[in-house]
């Protein structure tokens, strides 16, 4: 626990990710009701009108206000809590199908294996946004559908179209890992298979499903932002008109809850015209998955550390026995192990 708190990727990343979070409820919680609104039109002189919505950034508005009136800052704030949240339950979902699915499969159905395996190489071959794409337009389709259910429809099906390859990952690294000489040992000492599961393979698995969830979350992020890409959102959605020149009406989409992919996939359009409107919320993107990279590469950094030591000590020993001198292995080996 001490080297997880002193190392700093894992520190800088975790910090930046619970402000963000923290600050995100608190402005739905206490300030969202105190902040005052952007003015609907700015005038000068003899009440002469200067500019309208969208306004550019500026120090009161440092990422602009877009062309419904409101400070893209705070909408950035106000999402950042839904789309780590959605995120985090993605990985969880993830990394629980591929725990579960890859023990069952290498201890109890290995007689199975081509068929597992060939369902999940399919996996692998069709991009996870295409099958998202296809599940969420199926889900949509569905009108009379409340936004809870559409959520928790959306984020099962993001949690089983990458807990599936994972799945393979993870029974590649579970068959390896019960090639070992102790495995062995174990089992022709009457270990049963679900003392291994408990007592080696958990062991095994727990500092890896850290660095998994880690990696997950990224991978989760990515795909939230090729869906906003789409049109494709987590949440329902509400529709505003507005009048443009004397008779036609215009119809434009923003999402309920200031998820980053809605903003950045509902306003394309600004992208030739106004793109500061798309900048902020992927700048929140980019520092978020960037902060993720550093949690991943802290906890490699930490938890590998042992596995590490385990390799320098062998290659000790390979030089001791070289050497021919029985005393300098046990001189170096509890040397290392006490450093």
């Amino acid at each position: 626990m001490k080297k997880l708190v002193k190392n700093k990727k894992l520190f800088i990343g975790c910090s930046f990710i619970l402000l963000l979070l923290l600050f995100s409820f608190v402005y739905s919680l206490f300030l969202h009701n105190i902040i005052s609104q952007p003015p609907d039109a700015i005038y000068g002189e003899d009440h002469r009108l200067v500019d309208v919505p969208p306004y550019p950034p500026s120090k009161e508005h440092p990422l602009g206000v877009d062309r419904y009136g409101e400070d893209i800052l705070w909408k950035v704030i106000d999402g950042a809590k839904y789309t780590i949240m959605v995120a985090f339950i993605v990985s969880v979902i993830r990394i629980t199908i591929s725990l579960f699915g890859s023990i069952l499969f290498v201890m109890f159905l290995h007689r199975l294996t081509f068929i597992i395996e060939s369902f999940i190489r399919a996996f692998r071959f069709i991009p996870g946004v295409i099958l998202a794409y296809i599940f969420f337009m199926t889900i949509k389709s569905d009108t009379g559908i409340s936004n809870l259910t559409l959520i928790t429809q959306q984020v099962l099906v993001l949690g089983f179209i990458g807990g599936i390859p994972l799945t393979g990952y993870l029974a590649t690294e579970l068959r390896g890992f019960l090639k070992n000489d102790f495995i062995k040992c174990s089992q022709s000492l009457g270990a049963t298979k679900s003392w291994l599961i408990r007592k080696h393979i958990m062991n095994y698995l727990r500092p890896r499903l850290l660095i998994l969830f880690a990696q997950q979350v990224v991978q989760s992020l990515l795909i939230l932002v090729h869906l906003g890409v789409f049109q494709m959102i987590i949440g329902k959605v509400k529709t505003l008109k507005f009048m443009n020149g004397i008779s036609s009406a215009d119809s434009v989409t923003l999402s309920l809850s200031n998820e980053w992919s809605g903003l950045i996939g509902l306003s394309y359009r600004e992208l030739m015209l106004n793109q500061w409107i798309v900048v902020g919320p992927s700048v929140a993107f980019v520092l978020t998955i960037y902060s993720f990279r550093l949690i991943e590469k802290g906890l490699k950094e930490t938890l590998e550390g042992p596995e590490q030591n385990h390799i320098l000590i062998e290659k000790e020993t390979l030089t001791a026995e070289d050497s021919g001198s029985p005393f300098t292995l046990v001189t170096k080996k509890s040397s290392h192990l006490h450093t």
